[in-house]
């Protein structure tokens, strides 16, 4: 069985969209309008709007989000592991470094 997603589930257009419903969903199981959420967390509603339905807005304003509704565990998860390579050279490749360069007399 192929066990890479198709190209849909892993177009950043598509990502991003899910995440604005991601958002939406949790704002939705705790009883709040896109106001409340908005007001809690300091954006304007229109940028809540956009970013549950387009999934566009700043790193920045998602994180405000991700704190109101108790997601910012889930959110620093994400970078927090080591990153997977795709291969025994790229391993050797993040492991080279640069000599330091010489001085000119």
């Amino acid at each position: 069985m192929d066990k890479i997603p198709p190209f849909e589930a892993r177009n950043p257009i598509h990502l991003i969209r899910e995440i604005g419903g991601r958002i939406r969903s949790h704002r939705l199981a705790r009883g709040w309008t896109q106001a409340e959420l908005a007001e809690r967390s300091g954006i304007s509603a229109s940028t809540l709007k956009l970013l549950e339905r387009e999934g566009k807005g700043s790193l920045q304003r998602l994180a405000k989000v991700s704190v109101i509704l108790n997601l910012d565990g889930e959110l620093r998860e994400l970078f927090s592991g080591q990153p997977a390579f795709e291969s025994h050279e790229a391993v050797e490749k993040a492991n080279r470094h640069r000599a330091p360069s010489r001085t000119k007399p």
